[in-house]
């Protein structure tokens, strides 16, 4: 047995050597393999203060989904249309800061798509918009960050908050230091041993054909295994035979069924989220606190997911709008551009298909909105 058990040791490691030999000299050369290539998104960094953030001076095609966006990002790591985008801590043009998570940092779309192309483009070269936010921030990094920036001298007019249905969930997963002055859980920290092992697993993928075709069919079956689940729940919620339902059926029912968006309008998912709640309230109003401080005037601004334009919202709406009420602060509430009596229609004519976020006509809307609450008249009255 133990013969038997070092002959195949023995073979096997001649072919990964062999193996490594031919992908090195010969494949690693064509467009095919380069094609494959795991792509290192070493520019999404950790912070040590609001855990984390996009490198500065980047430029780099970010593949997101089945999306290639230009991701581009100024002097202090905010997305923006130019890398060379040296920002000066005291300004010489009126400043719009946005706040917000991937929605706002722009989903799967080069900067010009983005809410904060838009508003750079409306509000002209007077103005200077600043767009703060990165993926799954959430208020606790949103209060964190802004004020970083403005302890390091930068400055700021205007600031508009978005915020997220997800954002409430995000918060549940945050822990923070005793004075809340600092985020103390990171992610990106993986134990030694772990690693060791990724970085071996890395290697032999990046290097050999046997390694790669086995990631490949390993990534080939989780799909088909996925979405196999995702089309039979599909069938049940729409009440057809399983090969009756389309693709078009399985990816609509994905875009409703996010769980992080149940909250909204299911009560024992919201029993789930009260304190991401609690703790969204809390860093908003310190957030608030340091805008006010600094005589910058805010915005809050919400806005749904296809869960809550399709299954309703009796939370987050009445939530914040009270919240803004009791502590006198200028509310928008962008529901009433995403309300359609053909919901799966406007769904996805106006979401990326299969996902939560706005395609570039559902970010069109969120803009028209802005525009008819009167966001930009009011800051271009301050010019």
């Amino acid at each position: 047995m133990k013969k038997k058990f070092k002959i195949i040791f023995i073979i096997f490691s001649i072919y990964l050597v062999i193996d490594f030999a031919l992908t090195n000299l010969l494949l690693k050369k064509t467009q095919l393999w380069k094609s494959t290539e795991k792509i290192d998104h070493y520019w999404r960094i950790p912070s040590q203060i609001y855990h984390h953030d996009i490198m500065p001076n980047i430029d780099v095609i970010e593949p997101w989904q089945t999306f290639n966006k230009k991701l581009i990002t100024n002097s202090i790591g905010f997305r923006d249309f130019n890398k060379k985008n040296i920002l000066k801590k005291n300004k010489n043009k009126k400043r719009v800061l946005l706040i917000g998570d991937s929605f706002i940092e722009g989903a799967g779309y080069n900067y010009e798509f983005t809410i904060g192309g838009l508003i750079q483009n409306k509000l002209g070269e007077d103005f200077e918009v600043l767009n703060s936010a990165v993926g799954s921030y959430s208020p606790g990094i949103y209060y964190l960050k802004t004020k970083y920036y403005i302890e390091q001298g930068y400055s700021f007019d205007y600031a508009l908050i978005f915020l997220d249905v997800s954002d409430i969930y995000d918060e549940l997963f945050l822990k923070y230091s005793e004075d809340n002055s600092r985020i103390t859980n990171h992610d990106f920290k993986k134990p030694a041993h772990k690693r060791s092992f990724y970085k071996v697993g890395d290697f032999l993928i990046s290097n050999t054909i046997l390694f790669k075709f086995l990631l490949y069919v390993s990534d080939q079956t989780e799909i088909s295994k996925n979405y196999v689940k995702l089309k039979y729940k599909a069938s049940k919620r729409f009440e057809k035979s399983f090969f009756s339902t389309t693709k078009e059926d399985t990816l609509f029912f994905r875009m409703l069924t996010i769980d992080r968006g149940y909250w909204t309008f299911d009560e024992k998912t919201y029993l789930g989220v009260k304190d991401g709640l609690k703790k969204s309230d809390f860093f908003l109003k310190k957030l608030y606190g340091l805008l006010e401080k600094n005589n910058i005037k805010s915005y809050l601004i919400i806005y749904p997911w296809p869960t809550q334009i399709f299954y309703g919202d009796m939370k987050h709406q009445a939530y914040w709008e009270s919240f803004s009420k009791e502590n006198d602060l200028s509310f928008i509430n962008l529901y009433d551009q995403f309300e359609s009596k053909n919901k799966r229609k406007f769904i996805l004519d106006n979401f990326i298909y299969g996902d939560i976020h706005w395609n570039k006509v559902g970010t069109v809307k969120i803009f028209n909105g802005l525009n008819k609450n009167g966001v930009f008249e009011e800051i271009n009255s301050s010019k």
